[in-house]
């Protein structure tokens, strides 16, 4: 058993190493079963907490047991904590420590990518265009000035005694930075991830990749993983940050500026979120309208990048009534008609919704009109009447478009726009799936240019299984009769 000092120590015996400590049980983690056991009248300094689990881990590992899961010193106090209380402004000094470990190691791990992959990327032109690039690395590099900054400010506000420190301020002053980058990032890194797969599948970028990393010294796990730890980076901050809230006193200057910097970190992260998931909806939206016969004017994406509601309306409209499929998006609203035959969606018009205002109508207020509602244009004094089946459905749009004016309201506020070349890559991604099933569709009726053809031809498909059947059974039947033969034989020689 592991000893500190190669002593044991009493429970109010002082450490030689240190004058701080605080004692707890010693402890064996057992990271099979995820539990803690106590040695009796065992003492050791928790400095060496981390030591002693990672002794007992590559212990385990050396028997040849299952690998050991990887805990933060957090992790190990908090599992710690319930046998033994610990000194809140010891635990501080410990989380604080990790955010800066954390950082350090984060930032090293962007050095690796720059100065590995992406800087011999740019080396091989042979291999390697810039869009290829682009899609694979996407904006890490200015990511990485950004926590190289970033980690500065944080060790300018460390202290001599480290949980004096103050550095909850150090999140809010770069709030912005936060989102507008790592929204970049994440809403890239599906992109890179398909590209990089794409790559992998031959062998020449493999070993490229591979040699990168041994060039570099990196850790041995794929060029994706580390494409992935920014995504994983903006949601542990918030993490961190609530295990220092939890350990700082409400006394202590920096109390209210951690709970601040939690709850910016929170909405850093869930705003990162849903800009990822709205940027993966454009492509979406981008083959949605590709699949709307006669479309006209400008894309949808120029204006809209979100799908709020659809469902079938009636529409009045210089005394006409017509039944009309209507699309609900942020800032417009599109109508189509269903073609006979093909069930197919043609383009009739559109509704700039910045520009409109909802009015309900009672029921008969108009002659014929129930659970309808008017789309009033006043700057060009035009209206437009629609109307549902039943009240459920009314109500269902009537609520939908307030839900539209908010979330243009938000996306104001928040600045929430999708860039240029997303939209463009969103609209070459739909062309290209278009391209490849039309090919498949001209090889498949040039092969076969009438239905004839193509009967005759399963039918000979058919013909030629049923030959190749029949053929399998008089060999079977044949191997059968010769096995009889043979064991007949062996009976009358054994009598």
């Amino acid at each position: 058993m592991t000893r500190h000092h190669n002593m044991v120590l009493a429970p109010n015996y002082p450490c030689s190493c240190c004058e701080d400590c605080v004692f707890i049980p010693y402890v064996t983690y057992e990271t099979g079963k995820g539990s803690l056991r106590a040695a009796k009248r065992r003492f050791i300094c928790t400095d060496n907490i981390l030591r002693i689990s990672q002794e007992a881990d590559e212990q385990e590992m050396h028997q040849g047991k299952k690998s050991p899961r990887k805990m933060t010193i957090m992790q190990r106090m908090s599992s710690i904590s319930g046998k033994q209380k610990l000194n809140p402004e010891w635990v501080r000094q410990k989380v604080i420590e990790e955010i800066i470990n954390y950082e350090e190691g984060y930032v090293k791990n962007l050095a690796d990518v720059i100065e590995g992959p992406l800087k011999e990327a740019r080396l091989r032109k042979d291999i390697f265009d810039t869009s290829q690039i682009e899609r694979l690395f996407n904006n890490i590099e200015e990511l990485f000035e950004f926590q190289v900054k970033f980690l500065e400010s944080l060790k300018k506000r460390l202290k001599a005694i480290v949980h004096k420190s103050e550095i909850g301020d150090t999140f809010t002053e770069h709030q912005e930075k936060f989102v507008d980058i790592y929204s970049r990032y994440c809403n890239n890194h599906s992109s890179a991830l398909a590209e990089y797969t794409i790559l992998n599948q031959h062998m020449v970028y493999t070993i490229f990749f591979e040699s990168c990393r041994l060039l570099k010294d990196m850790e041995s796990i794929p060029l994706d993983g580390y494409l992935l730890k920014p995504v994983q980076r903006i949601c542990q901050y918030q993490l961190q940050l609530k295990e220092l809230l939890k350990y700082t006193s409400p006394s202590h200057p920096d109390h209210a500026k951690v709970k601040e910097a939690e709850c910016i970190m929170s909405s850093v992260a869930a705003t990162v979120n849903e800009r990822k998931r709205r940027t993966e909806n454009i492509n979406k939206l981008a083959l949605w309208q590709s699949s709307i016969e006669d479309w006209r004017g400008e894309d949808i994406l120029v204006k809209s990048s979100i799908m709020i509601h659809s469902g079938s309306l009636y529409k009045i409209s210089a005394g006409n009534k017509q039944l009309r499929r209507f699309f609900l998006f942020d800032r417009q609203l599109v109508y189509c008609r269903k073609l006979l035959g093909s069930g197919k969606l043609q383009y009739k018009g559109r509704i700039n919704l910045d520009q409109c205002q909802t009015v309900d109508l009672h029921d008969n207020s108009e002659p014929g009109i129930v659970n309808g509602w008017k789309m009033e244009n006043q700057a060009k004094n035009k209206w437009i009447v629609l109307f549902s089946k039943n009240n459920s459905d009314k109500t269902a749009w009537i609520n939908a478009l307030k839900e539209e004016r908010k979330q243009v309201q938000l996306d104001r506020e928040n600045n929430f726009m999708i860039p240029e070349a997303q939209k463009h890559a969103a609209y070459v991604q739909v062309r290209r799936s278009n391209s490849t099933r039309s090919k498949k569709q001209n090889s498949f009726s040039q092969k076969y240019k009438s239905t004839s053809d193509l009967r005759n031809s399963l039918l000979s498909d058919q013909t030629s299984r049923d030959v190749k059947s029949k053929s399998n059974k008089k060999l079977r039947g044949f191997s059968n009769k010769m096995f009889l033969k043979k064991q007949k034989k062996l009976s009358q020689l054994h009598d």
